[in-house]
């Protein structure tokens, strides 16, 4: 019996890496570049993405990203600031639009993260609590919204020639007219909440136009979170005696994702790029305090049936998956798909108990074993897609 598997070449369950606020800034905080980088060094020796490659992605080279970005200035780094900064916006430097790029080709994917990201309420003080407004709380209306947004979305294909398709409130922040925003701009995904606790993650869609809310659910900083030192004095006093409680929040931790991994959710990453901030503390969640946490994460699904994946890829999936019926008659294969969205490259994965061969008029998919089925992955369009199913017996002949 051919089944469309849950998700792409029937791994038990997808897994991006989503790290925030890649911007062309720096800020000079701290004596290490990696740092202090927010993204204008690009892929330099002592930029942050090098930091990330020498610390995460070489060991584990299947890893895809997410990079959320701000299209305009990034605005929590504080102009009254007394360290030196540097900041610009998508398009201002040759170099780091083609960094952009780079990364997309690697893999990667670069998402929408707002214009500058907000505002601070006094832009005088440089703590962003209670000081801070982010993007999606400052629309007053949704045609506001809309314009600034998809500005960005012109922005990328101009100066980078990125197609964006998703994106991420700043701050997980948002009113009452947010998703409408999102809903009218008609994006296939959308990180609208976080959540590090429920057990319940579903992709499910929102709004007229079936955005995909995609979950964040796991923090990058959770084997580390009890230990580190933030910057704020009164916190750091408070974790000399939170950090003997690591190892069991670490065990709940683990608990946390192989709840995720049975269940077949995304497993979401929530990282920042830099710990430098204008405020003095250290950013919540950035690459360079949470690296051994990171590496403790992907230790553990290394031994699992892990689609590595970017949320890009993820999104097209379920969109495709929730889209698609398979019918089977005698020995052919009709796979009817409906691609309302016009999305490019939309592949589904079809699964059996035994080995089988599909055919059509272009090419021959032979399966592969996978979690204890078979699998072949094939490109579909919309309308019919009609195979031959190839016996075992014939193809040996």
């Amino acid at each position: 019996m051919f089944k469309i598997a849950h998700w792409y070449h029937n791994y038990q369950a997808p897994c991006v890496l989503m790290i925030d606020d890649l911007s062309d800034a720096y800020i000079n905080v701290y004596d290490e570049s990696y740092k202090n980088d927010w993204g204008y060094l690009c892929d330099k020796e002592g930029s942050a993405f090098n930091f990330l490659k020498k610390n995460l992605l070489t060991k584990f080279p299947d890893i895809k990203i997410t990079f959320f970005v701000p299209y305009e200035k990034h605005s929590v780094i504080n102009e009254n600031t007394p360290h030196s900064y540097s900041k610009h916006a998508v398009g201002e430097r040759e170099l780091f639009s083609s960094f952009l790029i780079d990364l997309e080709k690697m893999g990667h994917e670069i998402a929408h993260h707002g214009s500058n990201h907000g505002a601070y309420n006094n832009p005088y003080s440089l703590s962003t609590v209670q000081n801070f407004k982010h993007e999606w709380e400052l629309f007053e209306n949704i045609q506001e919204g809309i314009e600034t947004t998809l500005r960005g979305v012109k922005v990328f294909k101009e100066h980078a020639y990125i197609n964006i398709v998703g994106g991420k409130f700043c701050g997980y922040k948002q009113k009452e007219n947010s998703l409408e925003i999102i809903n009218q701009c008609n994006f296939l995904y959308w990180c609208d909440s976080v959540n590090y606790i429920s057990k319940n993650y579903a992709l499910k869609l929102f709004g007229t136009n079936d955005t995909i809310s995609f979950p964040t659910n796991f923090s990058g900083n959770a084997f580390v979170r009890l230990t580190y030192k933030t910057g704020d004095s009164n916190r750091d006093r408070k974790k000399k005696f939170f950090k003997y409680l690591q190892p069991l929040y670490s065990l709940l931790q683990y608990q946390q994702l192989k709840n995720l991994y049975n269940s077949r959710e995304v497993i979401s990453i929530q990282e920042h790029i830099s710990p430098a901030t204008t405020s003095g503390n250290i950013q919540s969640t950035n690459i360079v305090s949470d690296h051994l946490s990171l590496h403790k994460i992907y230790n553990y699904l290394a031994k699992k049936s892990i689609w590595y994946s970017n949320c890009k890829e993820i999104a097209t999936y379920f969109y495709v998956r929730e889209n698609t019926q398979i019918n089977q008659e005698k020995n052919e294969l009709r796979i009817s798909f409906n691609n309302y969205k016009n999305l490019n490259h939309t592949i589904i994965s079809i699964t059996s108990d035994n080995f089988f061969v599909l055919s059509n008029t272009k090419r021959e998919y032979i399966s592969q074993q996978n979690s204890n089925s078979y699998v072949v992955d094939i490109e579909i369009r919309n309308g019919n897609n009609i195979f031959t199913i190839v016996e075992k017996g014939k193809t040996d002949a």
